[in-house]
């Protein structure tokens, strides 16, 4: 699970208005100016975030917390066991799921296994990490879709001297060249040679806070995927790009 903490109540309800996506939000109980009861309040009166999961961590039991606790899906008494963590987590998360899965069979399906014929593309993947390789080819290849991959930024930007592409799904953080430089390095390099059509960059990371897509933005970047990708997102950012001219692009077919 992807994570981020913080000491400071304002900077966790800072985050979550600047519309920053959670699954689980974990609560301490006793902290300064604004408690975890206090903290769930404000939290509350969010729109995004009314029905966000909360679980207070307490160094009391639940009957002698003083104050509104029906706002929490569970209490986590301190010290944490990871077991306890674990059980906890799992229960919130189930529980949530289930809606979502009732929603998603009332929908149409989320993959188009076409869609990579109907919108043929040459997609270069740039990911360091060989989990998340394998995660956004699966993720690809259901939408009809097959893609070369490159280990960090700097081979990303020598496959594209050696073959043009339409799509680069970029990571952002990454050993040697992260995809900062590395969009920077290929808008510069397009720039230099006068090509008028560029690959369309989007921008893979699990910061979603504004300064880091601000980043995105002004090294070249086009569009912006949050992590763990989720597939509705994938879908439309592929949506909004163009095979260049002249250049073949391919589904899985081909």
């Amino acid at each position: 699970m992807d994570a981020v903490e913080t000491g400071f109540p304002i900077k966790a309800l800072e985050w979550i208005r600047q519309g920053e996506h959670f699954d689980l939000a974990l609560l301490d109980h006793e902290m300064p100016e604004i408690d975890g009861l206090m903290l769930a309040a404000e939290i509350r009166q969010i729109p995004a975030a009314a029905e966000l999961p909360l679980a207070l961590l307490t160094l009391l039991r639940r009957q002698e917390i003083k104050g509104d606790t029906g706002r929490f899906a569970a209490f986590l008494l301190k010290p944490i066991k990871a077991s306890q963590l674990y059980n906890a987590v799992v229960g919130i998360l189930a529980k949530e799921q289930q809606p979502a899965e009732r929603r998603d069979a009332a929908a149409k399906p989320q993959f188009d296994p076409d869609m990579g014929k109907r919108f043929p593309l040459r997609i270069l993947l740039v990911e360091d990490n060989a989990i998340n390789q394998k995660l956004a080819l699966h993720l690809l290849a259901r939408m009809g879709y097959r893609a070369d991959v490159a280990g960090n930024g700097l081979e990303a930007v020598e496959a594209l001297q050696r073959q043009p592409y339409d799509v680069l799904l970029m990571d952002v953080q990454m050993p040697e060249m992260d995809g900062l430089e590395a969009t920077r390095r290929i808008r510069a390099r397009c720039s230099e040679s006068g090509e008028e059509s560029q690959p369309r960059i989007i921008a893979m990371t699990a910061s979603a806070m504004q300064k880091d897509r601000d980043a995105c933005q002004a090294a070249g970047m086009d569009d912006y995927v949050s992590k763990p990708i989720r597939v509705v997102e994938l879908i439309n950012a592929l949506r909004k790009c163009h095979p260049l001219e002249n250049t073949p692009a391919h589904g899985l077919d081909d």
